[in-house]
């Protein structure tokens, strides 16, 4: 048993492909995860003696801004926030903020005291690190920032002057940067399926999903499988993401394949049919019911 789950982790994580109904597969070209070793087994990811950058660009009274966040793990509990405002090319604020921290190696929270919590991704496939973190302008109370995504110091993308440029060739690039929605937020889905294998037939298997809208017009779908009580690394895949708020529909697009999909504002859900193929042999899947991730995440106040 434990050699076919090996060889389902292998299938998952290299060779399994999320495709969408009557669309081409999509390979996984995202990289190799530092933490991890060839996935057969899962590795212990540690955080602490970390350092991570993330940059977020926003507007302020239609002024271009940017806001950078250091983020170390100084230990297993603890760390702290550099956070740094600038905004029409003018640097406007910096502050550290010490936090606590727990991690399961996927998923953690932080607390930062009376600047709250906010729940933490962790993608082994692009080692990267996803939350939601808002800056609060005291003398209007408009808001900054929301889903950064942080990379280990020294490894973040070239940015030329803009942090939302990404060169990953799958066709998606960023767009105009809104706060329209469905920017920044982010929802999760779970479906109970089965796993086909050769030896056992099909196996009991459940895939979740996170589904990620940044605010640059690029989304994420994060699948994770679970056989027998273990989990794989998530399988990433990027979109451009459109939306019309007359009909709630919009539509996530990758390497110039679209997938639609709804959003019901009566039960706060979005509706795709996605699918997916463990291992070639038949896609488990279809309509899924994604759910809103009620995540107010770190506010930082100036």
């Amino acid at each position: 048993m434990r050699k076919i789950f090996k060889a389902f982790l292998m299938t998952f994580l290299v060779l399994s492909s999320v495709c969408y109904t009557g669309c081409e597969k999509e390979k996984n070209e995202n990289g190799n995860n530092s933490n991890n070793g060839n996935g057969n087994e899962p590795q212990t990811v540690v955080l602490a003696g970390t350092a991570w950058v993330g940059k977020y660009t926003d507007t302020y009274q239609s002024y271009p801004a940017k806001l950078t966040w250091s983020l170390d793990f100084t230990d297993e509990t603890s760390g702290e926030f550099f956070f740094e405002l600038v905004v029409a090319g003018q640097e406007q604020a910096n502050q550290s903020i010490p936090f606590t921290y727990t991690f399961d190696g996927r998923e953690g929270t932080m607390n930062a005291g009376e600047m709250g919590t906010s729940n933490f991704t962790y993608d082994s496939i692009t080692n990267t690190i996803s939350m939601n973190l808002m800056v609060e302008v005291s003398n209007d109370g408009s808001t900054l920032g929301g889903v950064t995504t942080f990379y280990l110091r020294g490894q973040e993308p070239h940015d030329d002057d803009d942090p939302t440029t990404d060169t990953i060739d799958d066709g998606v690039v960023p767009g105009e940067i809104t706060d329209q929605f469905p920017a920044n937020t982010r929802w999760n889905a779970s479906q109970n399926t089965v796993y086909h294998t050769d030896e056992l037939g099909d196996l009991p298997m459940t895939l979740d999903y996170l589904l990620t809208f940044n605010n640059n017009h690029i989304a994420t779908i994060n699948v994770t499988a679970t056989v027998w009580g273990q989990t794989s690394d998530p399988k990433t895949v990027r979109f451009n993401w459109t939306f019309d708020n007359a009909s709630n529909t919009g539509t996530l697009t990758t390497k110039g394949v679209p997938m639609s999909y709804s959003f019901n504002p009566n039960d706060n859900t979005i509706v795709t049919e996605f699918s997916f193929d463990p291992n070639g042999s038949g896609t488990s899947g279809g309509a899924t019911v994604f759910r809103r991730v009620e995540d107010k995440g770190l506010i930082v106040r100036l």
